[in-house]
This record gives C-alpha cells, sequence and structure tokens, in this order.
C-alpha cells in the first residue's frame, strides 16, 4: 500500500464501505471526496444490503471482485466487506473507515439494524475513528449540494474527531447547503413502536412484509431533534450495551 500526503497533510490510509451497493451514488460522492484526505480502497456489497446490522458470512467464504484499481465488490454483508477489507486485502490495518453516504436516515432505534452502522462499528479498531453518515432521505430532494455537505463534514471529522478514537454515526439533513446551521452532538434518540407486519398468503404458505418504522421521537438533544433544526448530528456511539442502571440494581441483589 503506498500512502499519499493529504491536503491537511496526514498520512491516511482510509476503508470505505456502504450498504446501499458498489453502485450508489452516495459512495461516488463520499469516495471522491475522501481522495483529499488520504489513500481510499473501497470495499462494497455488490447490492444494496441495507438492514443486516453487523453480520458477517461466517459459514460461508466470501466472494471479493476488483472492478477498479482499489475498488473491490463484495458479494456479502457491509460488515463483511470491512472485515475483508481491513484483514484480508490491506496488509495493515486501515487508519481510518468511513461507511456511506446512505440515503435514508440511520437515528436513534435505527443503529441497530442499519448496515451502514453494522459497516463501521466493525471498523472500531481504526486509531483515527470510525464514521457511518446518512443523509435523512431515501429519495434526496437537494442531491446537488450532496458534495458541498460531505466536504463540509470531512473537514470537521478530520480537524476534530479523529483523536477520539471511536465510532460516529452522523446524520445530514436533506436541506439546502445554505440551510445547514451547523454540527451539533446529539444522543440517540428513540422510535415509536414499528408498524404491524403485513400478512399475506398464498396456497401453501404465510407470508409477513416487515412494518415500517415507527415514528421518531423529537427530545431536546437527540438526532432527531437536531436534524430537524438544521443541524448535522454527529453521536459517538459504543459497542458495551451493559444498561448499567439495572446492572448495579442487579449487583445489590446478588
Amino acid at each position: 500500500m503506498i500512502f499519499i500526503i493529504s491536503i491537511y497533510g496526514v498520512f491516511v490510509n482510509i476503508l470505505l464501505s456502504n450498504d446501499d451497493g458498489c453502485k450508489s451514488l452516495g459512495l461516488k460522492v463520499l469516495r471522491s471526496a475522501l481522495g483529499n484526505f488520504g489513500n481510499v480502497l473501497t470495499v462494497s456489497p455488490h447490492k444494496d444490503i441495507s438492514a443486516s446490522s453487523s453480520c458477517l458470512s461466517v459459514h460461508r467464504p466470501v466472494k471479493a471482485v476488483m472492478i477498479s484499481k482499489k475498488f473491490y465488490k463484495v458479494y456479502g454483508t457491509p460488515a463483511d466487506c470491512v472485515h475483508i477489507g481491513s484483514r484480508g486485502i490491506l496488509k495493515k490495518y486501515p487508519d481510518v473507515v468511513f461507511s456511506g453516504i446512505n440515503f435514508g436516515s440511520n437515528m436513534g432505534d435505527d443503529v441497530v439494524y442499519s448496515g451502514t452502522v453494522g459497516a463501521a462499528i466493525e471498523g472500531r479498531h481504526a486509531k483515527l475513528g470510525s464514521y457511518a453518515i446518512s443523509i435523512n432521505s431515501r429519495d434526496p430532494k437537494y442531491i446537488d449540494d450532496l458534495p458541498l455537505k460531505t466536504q463540509y463534514v470531512l473537514d470537521f471529522v478530520f480537524n476534530k474527531l479523529q483523536t477520539l478514537k471511536t465510532v460516529f454515526n452522523i446524520n445530514i439533513p436533506d436541506i439546502p447547503f445554505s440551510k445547514i446551521k451547523g454540527i451539533r452532538v446529539s444522543l440517540l434518540g428513540k422510535r415509536k413502536i414499528c408498524k404491524k407486519a403485513k400478512k399475506t398468503f398464498n396456497k401453501k404458505n404465510t407470508f409477513y412484509e416487515i412494518g415500517d418504522v415507527g415514528m421518531g421521537i423529537y427530545t431536546r438533544g437527540t438526532d432527531f431533534y437536531n436534524t430537524k433544526k438544521g443541524y448535522i448530528s454527529v453521536t459517538p456511539i459504543m459497542i458495551d450495551m451493559t444498561d448499567i442502571v439495572v446492572y448495579k440494581k442487579l449487583q445489590k441483589l446478588i
């Protein structure tokens, strides 16, 4: 791997993935912008693998195909892509991992299901952090200024966040770049309970279609609230899912 000096004067070895697939416009925009910051290896699913969380394909070999220089498509999950990129293709673990740009928000409860966030979690050992980036629309209206929003986010990441070494979940509101008010650190919000599963039949079988996600709850200080107010939301997230409050109560009972 040949390292280059970014426009910020830092040697950066970058691994990029997503869950919308290797032909995604969001991936293309982020890949282009990251080229200003270092040497980018892209390892992306061969198709849309949304809502795959941190799933790894542990029961079968995973096919990887080079489609161009430093660009692979993988017949597996987003987490597979980061695992294969960081522990298979690269000789040395990447300095920083990015996942996105996802078309569709990943806020609150979404992080449990998100393949975009799952890829970033798989990259959690990167010394400069791992970043999941999403725009809050599955069909963005303001796609023309996505490169400006992306550059704005990356300037913030490379100037402010790299010493913190954790997983960051970043959500960009789908509004004109000129209306973006800035960046706010957010708590993960919550959603209301999801819609009921839809039941269908044929002559032999019963099928269920997963219900739509619940509405976001716009509590002040959360990702839902801050993006609604026109801010880009940045949330540091943890792998440790221990419920500390209940843990302490249990200690007193045992």
